[in-house]
């Protein structure tokens, strides 16, 4: 009887210590998930921060003036190019037509290119 409880407390302890083994691989596999998602959290939180910051650059008013200067050639419009009284512009004839003074037909299709010389871009803001 001796031998046979024993036994059982052998069995029961190994048995209580390979639970207790894989209880603790477990617990370690969940706590490496966790490590990971914070750490993916925590990349991502930066990543949003860096597109945040680019975004503000991108869009900041002293910049997009200067993109503006640099590749559309666009400036602010001279004193006589403003009218004081919009009634002076003169008023599109009686019966006419808003589309029909335009060929749409010209309009979609591509100019032919030219062969030979190639265009050289140069920066047009500075040449106004």
């Amino acid at each position: 009887m001796r031998k046979m409880v024993t036994g059982l407390a052998v069995i029961t302890a190994m048995s209580a210590g390979a639970a207790v083994t894989q209880l603790k691989m477990a617990v370690q596999d969940k706590t490496d998930n966790v490590k990971q998602i914070v750490r993916q959290i925590q990349e991502d939180e930066q990543a949003i921060r860096l597109l945040e910051a680019e975004l503000a650059y991108q869009t900041s008013p002293n910049r997009l003036q200067e993109q503006s200067n640099r590749f559309l050639a666009l400036m602010a419009p001279k004193a006589s190019q403003v009218l004081p009284d919009p009634s002076t512009i003169p008023k599109r004839p009686a019966g006419a037509d808003v589309d029909s003074t335009v060929d749409l037909s010209v309009a979609r299709e591509p100019a032919p290119k030219k062969p030979g010389r190639k265009k050289s871009y140069k920066k047009r803001g500075a040449q106004l």
